[in-house]
């Protein structure tokens, strides 16, 4: 006897409804009563078995495709696979001159501006922390004015909104399969640093860099990469020592530091004081902070829409 069951009908009612047609056809139950009997407690068990199979199958293949795929960590990962990286929650970016005048004498021909100098600004009331994510240099001009500049030789010192944080791991043996989870969905994946020291306790390090940078690899080259995982968390990877790049080895330790950040609501900042002050010969000076550009480009993290198209 041939069945008459279509699969793409899934509702629960509709499937026992098919099952008991199915049954009827047979003159064995022409004129049984299913809703009396202990048939229609299995047939209950098959319908709803035939349900959730079928919508488990659906599910299964409508995740498997970047056009149907509904779940964030389905999406992230048929990206990756296109060699699409999402992006992170994004900080906040203001330009500043800054400027200091010394009288002393005795004062140096250049001042150093450390990374993470911290400058407060308030957006609608609320506070917000831009620092510096490198170092940057002035020089004397002869009459103790000093003009930090930028890589590119202009007066726009860029400072970012956020709170760095810095994530320790230590290697472990190959065989471990050691991953490197940082634990913040707030992360700005674009200010991440990663160090790798030789021990626990040393002082030098090397840098590796993103691997979007690269120009050539070899087995030689520092590089890592970022993989969003499941968790909404982001995954710092490196090579295998071979043709993907260096690995850390066994007893190193790993430093990421990176910027937590509150994303757009820090934009349009206009208006900045520095938070400390720069020490010469025992004295302390004020920076003068002019803003240049007001602070822009703090984002959310990237939307399932936007990584779908």
């Amino acid at each position: 006897m041939a069945t008459t069951i279509k699969s793409t009908e899934l509702d629960f009612d509709t499937i026992k409804a098919k099952l008991k047609d199915f049954l009827k056809r047979d003159t064995e139950f022409a004129d049984y009563d299913f809703e009396a009997s202990g048939l229609s407690n299995l047939l209950d068990v098959l319908a709803y078995n035939t349900h959730i199979n079928g919508l488990t199958a659906n599910f299964a293949l409508n995740e498997s495709f970047i056009n149907t795929a509904q779940l964030r960590s389905s999406i992230v990962a048929l990206a990756e696979g296109l060699g699409y990286v999402p992006r992170s929650f994004t900080s906040s970016q203001a330009s500043l001159n800054l400027t200091l005048f010394i009288t002393d004498p005795a004062r140096p021909s250049t001042l150093s501006l450390p990374r993470g100098t911290q400058f407060t600004t308030t957006v609608d009331g609320e506070s917000f922390t831009f620092q510096t994510r490198e170092v940057f240099t002035a020089s004397d001009d002869g009459s103790g004015n000093y003009q930090f500049l930028n890589s590119n030789g202009g007066t726009g010192i860029p400072v970012f909104e956020g709170t760095e944080k810095l994530k320790t791991f230590f290697v472990g043996e190959k065989s471990d399969n050691q991953v490197y989870v940082i634990p913040d969905s707030t992360i700005d994946t674009t200010t991440i640093r990663v160090r790798v020291f030789p021990t626990g306790s040393s002082s030098e390090f090397e840098t590796y860099t993103n691997i979007l940078q690269a120009l050539r690899i070899t087995n030689d080259s520092k590089f890592y990469q970022i993989k969003e995982v499941p968790n909404g968390f982001y995954e710092i990877m490196f090579g295998d020592g071979t043709a993907t790049g260096k690995a850390p080895v066994s007893g190193n330790k790993v430093l990421i530091d990176y910027l937590s950040t509150q994303g757009n609501v820090a934009n349009t900042a206009a208006t900045f004081s520095a938070v400390s002050t720069i020490t010469v010969n025992s004295v302390e000076y004020n920076l003068t902070v002019v803003t240049e550009s007001a602070s822009a480009g703090g984002a959310s993290k990237e939307s399932i829409e936007s990584i779908r198209q």
